[in-house]
């Protein structure tokens, strides 16, 4: 019970999926920098927080057993980022010369991404010093 309340239902699960996501998000982006000159290669994204938020904002229905069909959003543990496709504006097709991948906005979602990856990493690491704080019985 505890157990499953430290680390399946908590924000620990969360946290790791964020990282998941982020370090996914930094193995596309530098697929689409490697590929920016590549002609016919079209740049990929990877959806996590608007995943996230869309399962925050279904109402979430309750199961009485676990062979029942789950209601409404997904548990936190649950969501995962993905990847996809992105559409090219039509201003930005061609943007960078023969590519269709935007160098400036890789580099700005990179920057972007490494940030978010420190806060969920700095968030995971302050949960574990949270955990052995408790344990050794120091308030630090």
């Amino acid at each position: 019970m505890i157990h499953d309340h430290l680390f399946t239902k908590g924000r620990l699960p969360l946290m790791n999926r964020a990282l998941d996501a982020y370090a996914m998000r930094q193995q596309t982006i530098a697929t689409n920098m490697a590929n920016a000159t590549s002609p016919i290669y079209r740049p990929q994204r990877v959806k996590f927080e608007e995943e996230f938020e869309k399962q925050q904002t279904v109402l979430r229905g309750t199961r009485g057993d676990d062979r029942h069909m789950p209601v409404g959003s997904l548990n936190d543990s649950e969501i995962k980022g993905e990847g996809e496709p992105s559409a090219v504006p039509e201003p930005e097709r061609l943007f960078s010369g023969e590519s269709h991948v935007n160098v400036d906005k890789e580099m700005s979602e990179l920057a972007q991404n490494q940030i978010r990856f420190r806060f969920a990493s700095r968030m995971t690491q302050k949960f574990f010093q949270g955990m052995q704080n408790a344990i050794r019985g120091s308030n630090q």
